[in-house]
């Protein structure tokens, strides 16, 4: 697929990507509220990897995971032909730091959840991700 932006305009469309309070985190965090689940934090620094959502009490945490930006698997999107060694170490990282943040919130005794951008997006999608984190705040609340 050829890259349809002059470099510079690549570079400064990609510079606006924000990280933080993007419309996956509000669905996420709209879905939270209508499930009625209290104990839960937007963005905390202080846990390791900086989840989107934590639930402190129960040791939750849950990222939502773009699927260009961390290589999901089944959307397989298009590395862009500019500078694409760049974009696919990019990735590459990310996949290594969301193995390494998983290994050690677990080890700490975290339930890791990671949502992928695609499963944000449709009804049933949405269903399915609302089981996973009750089912996951339930085993919790089953071990306090």
């Amino acid at each position: 697929m050829t890259d349809n932006l002059k470099p510079e305009d690549r570079r400064r469309a990609m510079k606006a990507v924000r990280g933080k309070g993007t419309s996956l985190e509000r669905r996420l965090f709209s879905m939270l509220a209508g499930l009625r689940q209290s104990g839960w934090k937007k963005s905390p620094k202080d846990v390791t990897g900086k989840p989107d959502v934590v639930f402190n009490k129960e040791l939750v945490a849950i990222f939502v995971d773009g699927c260009f930006w961390h290589g999901c698997p089944s959307c397989q999107r298009k590395i862009p032909q500019t500078n694409s060694d760049y974009w696919v170490n990019k990735i590459k990282r990310n996949k290594v730091l969301a193995r390494r943040y998983n290994r050690e919130l677990r080890s700490a005794g975290w339930i890791v959840i990671r949502i992928w951008e695609h499963e944000l997006k449709t009804a049933e999608a949405l269903e399915k991700v609302r089981h996973k984190i009750q089912g996951a705040l339930s085993e919790k609340v089953s071990q306090l």
